[in-house]
C-alpha cells in the first residue's frame, strides 16, 4: 500500500509517462509555465503516481513535470495505487476562470474587483467583458494580464455605464442582443460623440423585429445603424462614425503606449 506522502526530488529520471495520459503538449501550458517561473513547484499540488513493478508512473501532473525540469525545480510527488481513470478525474475543468480571479482578489480586499464583480452582476455580462467595459477597451485580451495579476484599473467608468445603459434595454427587447459581438457594437457606437442613445432607444422600441442574430461585430453595427435612422429622413452613418472613433481610439492608445514604454527605457 502507497503511503501517499508527499515527497520531493530533482530525480526526473525516476519518473515515467502514463501510456493512459494525454499528449505532452507544452506550447498550450505557457501560462503553467509562467506561474512556475513566478512561484516555483508548489509543495501543495504534488504530482500523482503509480508503483508499476521497478517504475513510477506518472497519473498526474505531467506538464508540471515537465517544466520543473526545465526551469531545474524541485519537483513534490506522491506515490498512490488507487485503480483510477486519468481521463475521467481530469474530465471536469481544474483551470480558474476569470470570475474565480475577480471572486479571489475581491475576497483579499481588492475594491476594484469587487466593482468588477458588481458590474458583471447588475448588467449581466461576463467578468471578461465588464473587465473590458471597465477598461475602457473592447476586447478583454487588452486587460487579460492586468487582470490576472492583480493589478486591473478601472479607467473609462463612465463609458462602461454609458455602454450598459443602451445594452441592457436592448437585451431586454430581443435575446437576440445577449452576446458579445452586440455588446461590442454597442461599445463602439458609444465612442462616437453626435451618437444619441436615447434615439437609438426609442427606435428600438418601434423596430425591434430588427433585432435578430448576427455572427460579426460589423452586421450588428448596421442594425444599429439602421435602427438608428428608423423613420428618419436624414440619416447618419452611425457604423461608419463609430468605426472611425475606434480607429481614432486604438491610434491614441498605441501612442500613449510607446511613450510609456519610452519612459520604462529611459528609467
Amino acid at each position: 500500500m502507497a503511503t501517499r506522502k508527499i515527497q520531493a526530488t530533482k530525480n526526473y529520471r525516476m519518473f515515467k509517462r502514463s501510456d493512459e495520459n494525454r499528449i505532452l503538449d507544452l506550447k498550450a501550458h505557457k501560462r503553467l509555465e509562467q506561474s512556475m517561473k513566478k512561484y516555483g513547484f508548489l509543495p501543495c499540488f504534488p504530482i500523482v503516481c503509480q508503483r508499476v513493478g521497478k517504475d513510477l508512473i506518472v497519473k498526474e501532473g505531467q506538464h508540471r513535470l515537465a517544466f520543473a525540469e526545465a526551469l531545474g525545480l524541485t519537483v513534490y510527488w506522491v506515490e498512490d495505487d488507487s485503480n483510477f481513470d486519468i481521463a475521467e478525474i481530469n474530465c471536469t475543468p481544474k483551470g480558474w476562470a476569470p470570475k474565480d480571479y475577480a471572486l479571489k482578489f475581491a475576497a483579499n480586499g481588492n475594491e476594484v474587483y469587487q466593482e468588477l464583480l458588481d458590474f458583471s452582476e447588475e448588467h449581466g455580462v461576463t467578468i471578461g467583458l465588464a473587465a473590458a467595459m471597465l477598461g475602457g477597451t473592447v476586447c478583454f485580451k487588452n486587460v487579460r494580464d492586468a487582470f490576472f495579476s492583480g493589478a486591473f484599473k478601472i479607467k473609462d467608468r463612465a463609458w462602461a455605464n454609458a455602454v450598459a445603459a443602451i445594452y441592457v434595454p436592448c437585451v431586454a427587447l430581443s435575446k437576440s442582443a445577449r452576446n458579445a459581438r452586440f455588446l461590442q457594437a454597442c461599445m463602439c457606437v458609444c465612442r462616437v460623440k453626435e451618437f444619441e442613445p436615447k434615439r437609438l432607444l426609442q427606435n428600438a422600441q418601434r423596430c425591434r423585429e430588427k433585432f435578430v442574430q448576427f455572427s460579426t461585430k460589423e452586421a450588428y453595427l448596421d442594425m444599429l445603424e439602421e435602427v438608428y435612422n428608423f423613420g428618419r429622413k436624414q440619416l447618419f452613418g452611425l457604423k461608419a462614425a463609430a468605426t472611425m472613433a475606434m480607429r481614432e481610439r486604438n491610434a491614441f492608445e498605441v501612442k500613449r503606449l510607446e511613450r510609456k514604454q519610452r519612459l520604462l527605457r529611459s528609467a
